[in-house]
């Protein structure tokens, strides 16, 4: 069983949006995560922060999300994602940082 998708949108301590996903990304939710993903992305060129710290497997049609929005955003991965993103070439298009366990209490 995979664990469900949730999307939750926000904004950060400096005023920045932000849209948080935790679970598993994959086809049968792909098409919700690119919704809301652009749906948040604005034209003003201010960048997203898409926090994906909380999910535990992206498949291509995440990543596919992702790469549309490339240089309107900012991702934030928990370590295990952190290869994937950079075989895949995300890391050469937009700033990816890698939140370790002991980051996330102190970023929240």
């Amino acid at each position: 069983m995979t664990a469900p998708l949730r999307i939750t949108t926000g904004v950060t301590e400096d005023g920045r949006a932000r849209l948080t996903a935790t679970g598993e990304i994959d086809l049968s939710n792909a098409t919700d995560f690119r919704d809301r993903l652009a749906s948040e992305v604005t034209p003003d060129g201010s960048r997203l922060l898409v926090d994906l710290t909380g999910v535990a497997y992206l498949d291509s049609a995440a990543l596919a999300a992702l790469f549309v929005h490339a240089d309107r955003i900012e991702v934030h991965i928990a370590p295990l994602n952190e290869y994937l993103l950079t075989v895949c070439g995300l890391t050469q298009l937009t700033d990816v940082h890698v939140v370790r366990p002991e980051e996330s209490d102190s970023r929240s």
